[in-house]
């Protein structure tokens, strides 16, 4: 009775605080009424009474106490899960769409109310990925299951999933067209994940041309858009990337890669191989010196280093060549100078090839064209394989995104969105993660926000306060404030002890030429999705206002980077750590276990770090599995 009590009362259009409260007042009442028949039997057990009457009378009571019980749990499940949401609700809520399924993207619809949206996502991935580790499993070190996470399960029931790419939008009328189809032109489209590459020549695999992909094109309208959609890969045009090279970016990429190794192994190992072509089956170029490109020169030698012999004893680790090609003086540029240094130090040792100041002009299927830095010459590089790793470009529908707002979308590669994330000249859309950049504010056009208007000149002691005092609004100001007295005595020309407002706008015009855009990095996507959900929860509290909420400030907690060897390094630079502590670049075994420890704890559920660390053990005391599947 309790039970239906409360969906009576939710029927009824009563609040859910005061169903709670009216079934809680049911149960009471029940547990007193079994109470009572409880105290009822024990008189009569002990007055002598009819015995056996009495024992029914409290079972049956004891029987209606734990069907309230019972009912009564099961109801606060079935709130706490939204099943008591009817129509008359849903319809007070605002309708938000996120497009992606990346870091941004589960950050943010993890931890948006619910009970505050109705809560789409369109991506024509079903899975997040966790993007670090897959020069891991493209050599067999983790498995591909262990890296993706299905997103019905991993978001719940309170987000409509719908596998779908966007490829038109309109934001006048607030609708986005998608596509479930792949197309049969261009590119491979994402939908298709065969192990092995499409390749008209020696294809591993072929296209097994079934009747499951019956999606026609729809539309979805929306309240609040959030664009996250990723980024694709940076080929600077160069010629034959798109047909001979991979990429390493999606878990595809990573199994093609895969199966190209095993490949070339199994080639090699044949006893009717040239000499010449079993050199080039066993050169293997990976053109960039980024963390991708330098951890999956690690991950392949560890491979040949340590699973070679035992899986080919025919081939020997000296026929084995792997060539990293960087276009800048050092790899790893974007670490401390000591970490590129080391790195390439160990490179040397674990027999990696580094080629700087080199860039790539031609790709073909057997070959690689290079030429150095200042120098008018080629030289061609005969390879078995080659890794394109070279950064990211926009993908195509951010494109379409700036071309239909127009306005200040000025950066070719990115939306540019304010510091609250709101794309800029659009109403209701947002954008974060690898497709959009932060526009910051330049302190250098807003210095009379800064300076009183009859103010001419500062002092030191006053030139420290105003970096003090505004570094938090002008990031780029930080670097000036932790060396106040320093840029002090640059900033003052003449030398006089006070700084002229023209010495003052020099140095904060030098502050802004300085801003630089976010890393594409998963911890910065992380980051702005944690921090979006926390401004959507507030407007839909403040209709729509942001009132009281603070701006998007990113916090580096460090890079890391594997480098063979069970060696790693992590670099602090910028962290508050480094600051507060003095840390210095840590490399080495030591590292190395910072950096499965770091991993381990990133991943998203108890599953899939329990997949990786008997993934690890598994690699250390059986090997590493190649075997194309």
């Amino acid at each position: 009775l309790g039970v239906l009590g409360v969906l009576g009362a939710h029927r009824s259009g009563v609040s859910s605080g005061r169903a709670r409260m009216f079934g809680s007042s049911l149960f009471r009442a029940a547990m007193r009424n079994a109470g009572a028949g409880t105290a009822g039997m024990r008189w009569m057990s002990s007055g002598g009474g009819n015995a056996s009457s009495g024992k029914r009378r409290g079972l049956r009571r004891v029987a209606i106490v734990g069907v309230c019980v019972a009912g009564y749990a099961g109801y606060i499940y079935a709130w706490r899960e939204g099943l008591f949401n009817f129509t008359r609700e849903k319809e007070q809520k605002q309708k938000l769409v996120v497009l992606g399924s990346g870091w941004a993207s589960v950050a943010l619809m993890r931890h948006v109310d619910p009970k505050l949206y109705d809560i789409y996502c369109v991506s024509p991935r079903n899975y997040f990925l966790m993007t670090p580790l897959l020069p891991s499993v493209s050599v067999g070190t983790v498995e591909t299951r262990t890296v993706c996470e299905p997103v019905r399960p991993l978001l719940g029931k309170s987000v409509n999933f719908l596998e779908a790419e966007c490829v038109d939008i309109d934001p006048k009328s607030r609708k986005i067209t998608c596509q479930s189809a792949p197309t049969t032109s261009g590119p491979e489209s994402q939908f298709s994940q065969r192990d092995a590459a499409d390749n008209s020549h020696g294809s591993s695999s072929r296209r097994v041309q079934d009747g499951a992909r019956t999606r026609p094109p729809f539309e979805v309208d929306y309240d609040i858009l959030v664009v996250a959609v990723g980024a694709e890969n940076q080929t600077f045009n160069t010629p034959g990337v798109e047909k001979h090279a991979h990429f390493l970016k999606e878990l595809p990429d990573a199994r093609r890669i895969r199966a190209a190794i095993s490949d070339c192994f199994e080639s090699a190992a044949l006893p009717s191989q040239t000499e010449e072509e079993k050199q080039r089956l066993l050169t293997f170029i990976v053109v960039g010196g980024g963390p991708t490109g330098v951890e999956f020169a690690a991950e392949l030698s560890d491979m040949v280093h340590e699973d070679l012999k035992k899986s080919f004893p025919m081939l020997e680790k000296k026929d084995v060549s792997i060539k990293l090609v960087e276009a800048m003086e050092q790899i790893l540029s974007m670490y401390d100078a000591k970490i590129s240094e080391f790195t390439e130090n160990h490179f040397t040792r674990e027999k990696i090839d580094v080629v700087n100041n080199t860039f790539v002009k031609e790709v073909r299927q057997t070959e690689v064209v290079i030429q150095k830095k200042g120098s008018k010459d080629t030289e061609t590089l005969p390879c078995g394989m080659v890794v394109w790793a070279t950064g990211i470009k926009p993908r195509p529908f951010v494109q379409t995104l700036r071309n239909k707002i127009g306005g200040k979308q000025t950066n070719p590669r990115a939306v540019l969105t304010d510091t609250y994330l709101r794309v800029l000249d659009a109403d209701n859309i947002f954008a974060m993660g690898d497709c959009s950049s932060i526009q910051m504010p330049r302190v250098s056009e807003n210095i009379r926000a800064l300076v009183p208007e009859n103010k001419t000149e500062f002092s030191f002691e006053e030139f420290a306060e105003l970096l003090s005092k505004h570094k938090e609004r002008y990031p780029q100001l930080a670097t000036y404030a932790a060396q106040v007295k320093g840029s002090f005595e640059k900033a003052d020309a003449n030398k006089d002890g006070r700084l002229q407002i023209d010495e003052l706008k020099a140095l904060l015009a030098e502050a802004d030429r300085s801003l630089r855009p976010l890393p594409a990095t998963a911890q910065v996507a992380n980051q702005e999705g944690l921090y979006l959900s926390k401004v959507l929860n507030k407007m839909a509290k403040q209709d729509g206002s942001l009132e009281g909420v603070n701006e998007f400030q990113y916090r580096h907690f460090g890079s890391l980077a594997y480098v063979g060897g069970d060696k790693a390094v992590i670099d602090f630079t910028g962290t508050g750590l480094m600051k507060m502590m003095g840390l210095e670049p840590i490399s080495g075994r030591g590292a190395f276990y910072l950096w499965r420890s770091f991993y381990l704890t990133e991943m998203v559920t108890l599953r899939t770090k329990i997949l990786l660390a008997f993934d690890w053990l598994r690699s250390k005391l059986f090997g590493r599995d190649i075997s194309r599947v």
